[in-house]
């Protein structure tokens, strides 16, 4: 199996030390954080969901210990949380020689304490500094949830559904429910393999005490244990199979946000450059009049032509080099008249060149920004080898379509 973290933290380490001088601060400090949660192999899971569906109780029971106060009317996690898991020693891959991995729980408000835009920017705020979500459920889902999940997978993150609370349900209105969460609908947004029941926080149960010295026997309420050992196993078995993978795309997707951003603000830049590609088209233009040979006119158009390519692509990568040299080679033809040698061509040739120009300065800028993030230091060829690598039907291939 291949390091992908390393090569992972090869693309961060290489691409800020390329881009140092076009990373603001602020990015600078996101690959610095991306390269410390590579190094300690940190991977954070969010907890989303309605109100009273047992977030916070959910993290408390994952804990062990009461951490997050929790409400049975309505929202109690006013921002959002962050709690580190202990897990047993584990066998887990991620920590092959560095240090062992390192679990986050973040709780996160009730999806339906906010307004929709606020929601869903706080919603995808807190995905983006997840790799793995569990969204929490207490029966049938509402049209709000459905449509959150659709929201939080805007990030393209792994999502476990977890159906909380079952032990409030008769057996068959539980079944009934969980086969409804196996709908063609729901299918679109969680596999059956992604639904996960538990009772975080089960109703007390009256048992009865028998005393040995024969005082009467009494009855009392009993807590039960929280029932997510279901959970917990198909976190680490996730983890066991996919953590690796799982780490490095979420970095990888971080990456990539940031290579989007300063392609586009270099794009920007590149276009307002007019000037730039007005004095190339003059300096071309200047030198088809003057020259007394055809062939030097394409020498020179050719030249300056090839070095404006050289000088806008800079270190961005170019999925269309080969069309910018064929480009560069027609430019030149037509600035040298092809062989043709009389006083009208001249100006015929000055309006092809800037034609040609012109399309040559459109259609690198395009390529440019389609190109954002490919080659050796991108990000978004790393994701797709990895994700491509990865097992049949695991929760990573999921998001190979989206």
């Amino acid at each position: 199996m291949q390091d992908y973290l390393q090569q992972v933290r090869d693309r961060l380490i290489n691409y800020r030390n390329l881009f140092n001088k076009e990373l603001t601060e602020s990015e600078l400090a996101e690959i610095s954080f991306l390269e410390e949660k590579l190094d300690k192999c940190t991977i954070a899971i969010a907890v989303f969901g309605m109100v009273s569906r047992g977030k916070s109780s959910l993290i408390n029971a994952l804990l062990g210990q009461k951490l997050g106060e929790t409400g049975a009317t309505h929202g109690t996690t006013k921002d959002i949380a962050v709690y580190t898991w202990d897990i047993p020693p584990t066998p887990l891959p991620l920590g092959e020689g560095r240090n062992k991995i390192q679990l986050r729980l973040i709780d996160t408000q009730g999806i339906d304490e906010v307004g929709g835009e606020v929601r869903e920017a706080i919603a995808l705020e807190a995905a983006k500094q997840a790799d793995l979500i569990l969204f929490v459920i207490a029966g049938d889902m509402a049209r709000l949830e459905q449509e959150a999940i659709a929201n939080l997978q805007k990030a393209y993150k792994p999502i476990l559904l977890v159906f909380n609370k079952t032990d409030l349900y008769p057996e068959c209105d539980r079944l009934a429910i969980h086969q409804a969460l196996q709908n063609t609908e729901m299918r679109k947004l969680i596999s059956p393999q992604e639904i996960v029941l538990t009772s975080v926080e089960p109703k007390p149960v009256k048992v009865r005490i028998q005393y040995s010295d024969g005082r009467d026997s009494q009855e009392i309420w009993e807590q039960p244990k929280p029932d997510i050992q279901a959970l917990k196993e198909r976190i680490l078995d996730l983890l066991n199979t996919e953590g690796k993978e799982l780490l490095a795309v979420n970095v990888l997707r971080s990456l990539l946000e940031i290579q989007n951003t300063v392609t586009e603000r270099y794009v920007q830049r590149l276009q307002a450059s007019t000037a730039i590609a007005s004095l190339v088209f003059i300096t071309e233009a200047i030198g088809v009049l003057i020259s007394p040979l055809r062939w030097v006119d394409g020498l020179i158009s050719g030249g300056i032509t090839g070095l404006f390519v050289i000088w806008a692509i800079g270190r961005y990568p170019s999925q269309k080099k080969y069309l910018w040299l064929f480009l560069t080679i027609a430019i030149a033809c037509v600035s040298g008249g092809l062989g043709i040698n009389n006083e009208v061509t001249r100006y015929v040739q000055i309006i092809g060149l800037g034609l040609s120009l012109l399309f040559l300065f459109k259609s690198l800028t395009t390529d440019i920004e389609q190109s954002c993030a490919s080659g050796k230091l991108g990000a978004k060829t790393l994701i797709t080898a990895i994700i491509q690598a990865v097992p049949e039907g695991s929760i990573l291939q999921r998001l190979q379509n989206m």
